[in-house]
Parts: structure tokens; C-alpha cells; sequence
């Protein structure tokens, strides 16, 4: 699926009656110029029935279009999209084997030396599990395996991967993980944006990683294995798992820090309240003193004026008549 108008991919899972017909599976847009893989869990049928393919182009288009080859029916169990633990197939996962020097392998650990695989996988921890691995004594050192997802649509919560790899061997070389999307792809970056990466022997354990990924366009996992010095070795993943949404969540409130929260709040409005309450007494006292000053300072002056009006009225000169008198 490829082009500007690439459409919708759509099968469906018809009664051979044609009473009844099951969606299946659907794809949309540009897959990019890389045939992929897809896989669809059949309903149960006890009656004959047919597969049907469509194909909608979405509009007049002269660059690209859809077709599918290599259709397998099997009886195997089809994992929930996102997720791949490898023990049927490589579920949605294909190698580039048009640009790396090594393939990445499904395998087992049984009857095999531990040096160039894992003894056990990760899903059911037994040597007959399978996982997909990449032998570090096959090539030569600085050569790559490209291991390429499907493509995802954005989100706005993210998406985040979750995998478990094993890295096993001194100087086995460098895993890492990117995407990359249409531009990126076109610009001749065939990795994309490098998102994960961890080097050198890890012991013989299965080890988890997780990684949040948010991108504003159609977009799909490259997982590179860039070979080491030693050719004694391996590098291997296992239970591979894209949600979407962020890989970690806001981490819960311990009760006790709640409570220490809590009462340190309700100290400080304490606090902030009985600061109010003395600087609104202050307030009040201060007014009140300045009222009883203003008063004694009229008391005073009025004590004064009439002190004055009084020895005015003493000095008054009598008349004549009554001085005879």
C-alpha cells in the first residue's frame, strides 16, 4: 500500500451462502514502499465459507496503490495486534534484507550451545520456546540486522513498547531501537530517530525495557543489532508489546505523605488565619488610640480656649459708674 491516494485494504470473512460476512481485518493509508505483513484471526466456522478481499483507493491516483501476494491459511493461534511472542511466527516483524548483512532468526535454545542463542525464551522459559535472535558469530564485526515493525497512526497519549532482549557474549556489539516514518524514510534514513540503546554482555538473563514514544505522524519500530568485536555471542528479543498510550503513569499517593500533606496544609491556613486576625485587632486597637488621642487633644484645646475667653472677660475695664460706686 503506497501513494498519496493509497485507500483502505479491507478482508472480510464471508458464509459461503453469503448470508453472513465478518470484517476481519483493515488496513488504511500509505504502508510505504515495503511489502509488510499482516495476519487476521478467522471466526470459527462449522459451515464453508470464503475470504474476500477490497481494495478502496481513496481518490484518482497515478503513484501507487495496493496488492497483497503470499496468502497462507493456517490453524495457528494469531496474536492480538501490538503484541508478538514469537511462537507461531514473526507475527507483524520482517527484515530488511535489502540493506543489512544479517537476518534476524526464529529459534528455539534447544539442542543448541548457549553461546549462539539463548538456552530458553522468555514467554514460557523452556528450550522449546521461541524468540527471534541474531548469531554475533555469523558476519563481520560493524555489520547490521534490521528488524522492521508495522505502522502505527499517532496518538495522543503516545504509544509506548515494551521488549525483552538478551545480550549475551564481551564486545557483542550494540542493540538499539528508532523510528522512522515517511520524510525520514524518503530522505534516505532508513534507521530514523534513534530512541534506545544498550551495548556489551548483559549475562545469561532476559532483560525488559520500555519505551514512550510520541510522534505527530504515521510511523513504525526499527530495531538495529550493529554487530561487536567478539564473535562469540548473541543478541535476542522476545515478547515484543506496543500499546497506546505512555509506558508510565502518574505514580500513586502514599497515604501517609497524603496525611503529612494534609496537615501541613491545614497548618498553614492556621497560620495565614491568625495572622488576619491579629492584624485586624492591631488595626482596630490603632484606630481606637487615635480616636482617644484626637479627642484629648480637643478636650485640651477647648480647656484652652476657654481658659482664654476667660481672662478676657476679667480684664474688661469698668466704667466710671461703677468705679464711683
Amino acid at each position: 500500500m503506497y501513494g498519496n491516494n493509497a485507500g483502505t485494504l479491507n478482508i472480510y470473512q464471508r458464509s459461503a451462502d453469503e448470508a453472513k460476512e465478518m470484517l476481519v481485518l483493515s488496513l488504511s493509508g500509505a504502508q510505504f514502499p515495503l511489502w509488510r505483513p499482516a495476519q487476521a484471526a478467522l471466526l470459527p466456522r462449522s459451515q464453508p465459507y470464503r475470504i474476500v478481499v477490497e481494495g478502496v483507493l481513496s481518490g484518482p491516483s497515478e503513484e501507487g496503490g495496493i496488492a497483497f501476494d503470499d496468502v497462507h491459511l493456517t490453524e495457528a493461534h494469531c496474536s492480538p495486534p501490538g503484541h508478538c511472542d514469537f511462537e507461531t511466527n514473526l507475527c507483524s516483524w520482517i527484515n530488511m534484507g535489502q540493506i543489512d548483512q544479517a537476518d534476524w532468526l526464529r529459534g528455539t535454545g534447544a539442542g543448541v550451545e548457549s553461546t549462539t542463542r539463548p538456552p530458553v525464551d522468555h514467554t514460557t522459559n523452556s528450550s522449546s520456546g521461541y524468540y527471534i535472535y541474531v548469531d554475533s558469530s555469523v558476519g563481520q564485526w560493524g555489520d547490521q540486522s534490521f528488524l522492521i515493525g508495522e505502522v502505527f497512526q499517532p496518538s495522543n497519549r503516545g504509544h509506548c513498547i515494551t521488549f525483552w532482549y538478551h545480550m549475551y557474549g564481551e564486545h557483542v556489539g550494540t542493540l538499539r531501537l528508532h523510528i522512522n516514518d515517511r520524510r525520514t524514510y524518503e530522505a534516505g534514513n532508513v534507521e530514523g530517530m534513534l530512541k534506545w540503546e544498550e551495548s556489551g554482555n548483559k549475562g545469561k538473563q532476559w532483560k525488559e525495557a520500555s519505551v514512550t514514544i510520541k510522534h505527530n505522524e504515521p510511523f513504525w519500530f526499527v530495531f538495529v543489532y550493529l554487530k561487536g568485536q567478539n564473535p562469540v555471542g548473541h543478541v535476542a528479543l522476545d515478547d515484543i508489546s506496543i500499546v497506546p498510550f505512555s509506558c508510565y503513569s502518574e505514580p500513586p499517593i502514599d497515604p501517609d505523605a497524603k496525611h503529612d500533606a494534609l496537615t501541613i496544609g491545614l497548618g498553614v491556613s492556621f497560620t495565614m488565619l491568625a495572622v488576619i486576625i491579629i492584624s485586624v485587632v492591631l488595626f482596630i486597637f490603632s484606630r481606637k488610640r487615635c480616636y482617644k488621642e484626637n479627642d484629648l487633644m480637643n478636650s485640651e484645646l477647648l480647656d484652652h480656649i476657654s481658659a482664654i475667653d476667660l481672662s478676657d472677660c476679667n480684664s474688661v475695664p469698668l466704667d466710671a459708674n461703677t468705679s464711683n460706686a
